[in-house]
């Protein structure tokens, strides 16, 4: 088989002429790996275009799920060799990302909320009395109903003769507000996977800040929501992302938000 991508938690290769398999690494969680598939599977049935899960697989001790071939680029590839189609691919990445906001979350077993408030807990790089507080914030926010990915930036979303979104893994129900600060997140601190060319790494930090502007403005037009209703989501989401396998000068970078933020309520 040949390997065309990975990622922190699988390898991707071609399986046959019309699909893929995604193989997980052999220590990744077993339950994430049914929800993915779960997920995938009701997503698929609300409508959102996403690749049809095929089968289930185990190959050298290692879960792997077997997809249909959804045939592009991703947006970031996109935007990457063509800078000029930028704001026009943020646009309809936030399009996206609000269809997707449309549809009903009821059916999806995980809560957004509830994912947040265990990854806050779980992390190391806090101190109980830091966690206890964002926790506490936390509760504060809407619970929210509807479909969210949890992970949706620029490479999850495959553009050719229709644009597909991909990973559902992190699928729940929630907050739109939620899932939106997620991306912005994502956008302002995530780097690309390892092993990924040094010149698409630095070409990301040249686009990012133009994609996130684009990809904002388009979500609050159609969304009609403020900005403010995002913003408030952003410190327990960057809290939740340090249990997530990510470089260690990102991790700094959200620490120290983080901290920053925790000093401003202290502050009031």
């Amino acid at each position: 088989m040949k390997r065309i991508g990975q990622g922190q938690t699988a390898e991707i290769f071609r399986h046959g002429e019309t699909s893929i398999l995604k193989l997980f690494r052999e220590d990744f969680s077993e339950e994430a790996i049914q929800h993915e598939f779960d997920n995938a599977r009701i997503v698929l049935k609300l409508g959102v275009k996403c690749p049809r899960t095929i089968d289930m697989v185990m190959i050298n001790n290692r879960k792997g799920i077997i997809f249909e071939l959804a045939s592009g680029r991703t947006l970031l590839e996109e935007m990457i060799i063509k800078p000029w189609s930028i704001e026009r691919r943020a646009r309809q990445m936030a399009a996206l990302h609000y269809q997707v906001h449309q549809q009903s979350g009821e059916q999806i077993k995980q809560k957004h909320k509830a994912i947040l408030a265990k990854n806050i807990t779980n992390t190391g790089d806090l101190s109980d009395a830091e966690k206890e507080q964002i926790i506490h914030y936390l509760n504060t926010l809407p619970e929210g109903l509807s479909l969210c990915h949890g992970d949706f930036h620029p490479n999850n979303v495959i553009t050719g003769k229709e644009a597909w979104i991909i990973d559902w893994m992190t699928g729940a129900s929630g907050c739109p507000a939620a899932d939106v600060a997620r991306t912005l997140v994502l956008l302002k601190y995530g780097n690309l996977p390892k092993g990924t060319p040094l010149v698409m790494r630095t070409l990301l930090k040249l686009i990012k800040s133009r994609m996130s502007k684009a990809y904002i403005e388009h979500y609050l037009f159609l969304s009609g929501m403020e900005i403010r209703e995002i913003h408030r989501w952003v410190l327990p989401i960057a809290a939740a992302r340090l249990t997530e396998w990510i470089p260690p000068e990102e991790k700094t970078d959200l620490i120290v938000y983080i901290r920053n933020q925790l000093g401003k309520f202290n502050a009031n």
